[in-house]
């Protein structure tokens, strides 16, 4: 999907366009020091990271519901998130690096981002309406680090890659779970994975 069609499906204001697009001139930059995300998918960035960011707008109905987004890496999607108006959301990862990043694209546009650089593990007493990962860990994982952050409701929405259906299998041996897939509307052949009432067997 071009730049114009993801504005148009997601309804995009020019202010947000614009952080956007500033977004994507720093993650250029910064791509080349610190590798970020896959070289391969910055000149589509448009469609890989934005448009696959945004659709998970599509089932977070309420701006002010509260998200964690684990192993955010350069921030997608809960950077991406924020700027479109989700701004009760978490971003975490590991390496300072990562976390640097979103901090300075936060501090040079003005704009308040949470984030935290630590174990996703180690964060205690924190529960959240909504926990969003991409490309961060197989599912048998993020179940088990989702269980610090989940309460009553929570919904899991993971963006995954082709091999989603192994890793349902894989996760099936050790937790019960309801979900749903969706194809993903960015290309390259992922989905979206969401889950509801999930339990350790």
């Amino acid at each position: 999907m071009d730049k114009k069609s993801v504005i148009k499906k997601y309804n995009l204001k020019s202010k947000q366009v614009d952080l956007i697009d500033k977004y994507i001139n720093k993650l250029k930059k910064s791509n080349q020091i610190h590798n970020l995300v896959g070289p391969s998918t910055i000149d589509g960035a448009w469609d890989r990271h934005i448009n696959d960011s945004l659709q998970l707008s599509e089932f977070i109905l309420k701006r002010n519901t509260s998200i964690i987004d684990l192993g955010t890496g350069a921030g997608l999607p809960g950077l991406i998130l924020n700027i479109v108006g989700y701004k009760n959301t978490l971003l975490i990862d590991s390496k300072m690096k990562k976390i640097n990043f979103i901090k300075e694209f936060a501090y040079e546009n003005n704009f308040e981002i949470k984030t935290i650089c630590t174990r996703v593990e180690k964060i205690k007493n924190q529960k959240f309406d909504f926990i969003v990962c991409r490309a961060f860990a197989p599912l048998i994982k993020l179940l088990d680090y989702s269980r610090f952050f989940t309460k009553k409701n929570t919904s899991l929405l993971f963006l995954k890659g082709r091999s989603v259906k192994k890793e349902i299998d894989d996760a099936k041996k050790s937790f019960s779970f309801e979900y749903d897939l969706y194809p993903s509307k960015s290309e390259g052949d992922g989905f979206v994975l969401k889950i509801n009432k999930y339990k350790k067997l």
